[in-house]
């Protein structure tokens, strides 16, 4: 049976300040600060309550090749080593400065379906 974790470990997962514009749209960092895991699945990552398909979502784990956030599932996971990084590039128009929230819904092998929320600025 999946664990269950607190929100606020959770919260902890999000790289504060990794949340920045790129020249395809923007990208944020999270570190697997928790233990070894296994990705099965995303939801579509919502950002300022937006869906965001997943065919326009890339996962980098560390220095892995990017992957379609679609093209992850039970049949094709992706690790998510301890001290890991993901980067998760979206593919969209950069953001206006400011506030932003970016909720990431995400399912593991090891503790089941997170929801990752987190707010950043963009400059």
């Amino acid at each position: 049976m999946p664990a269950m974790i607190p929100t606020f470990l959770l919260k902890k997962l999000y790289v504060k300040g990794s949340f920045k514009n790129n020249a395809d749209g923007f990208e944020l960092t999270l570190r697997n600060t928790l233990a070894p895991g296994t990705l099965l699945g995303f939801s579509p990552l919502q950002i300022d309550g937006r869906d965001i398909p997943l065919d326009r979502v890339l996962i980098i784990v560390n220095d892995a090749p990017p992957r379609r956030a679609s093209d992850i599932s039970l049949a094709t996971p992706s690790p998510f080593p301890l001290n890991g990084t993901v980067t998760i590039r979206v593919e969209d128009q950069p953001l206006p400065p400011g506030a932003h929230r970016v909720t990431v819904e995400v399912n593991t092998q090891e503790a089941g379906a997170l929801k990752i929320d987190a707010e950043d600025t963009i400059e």
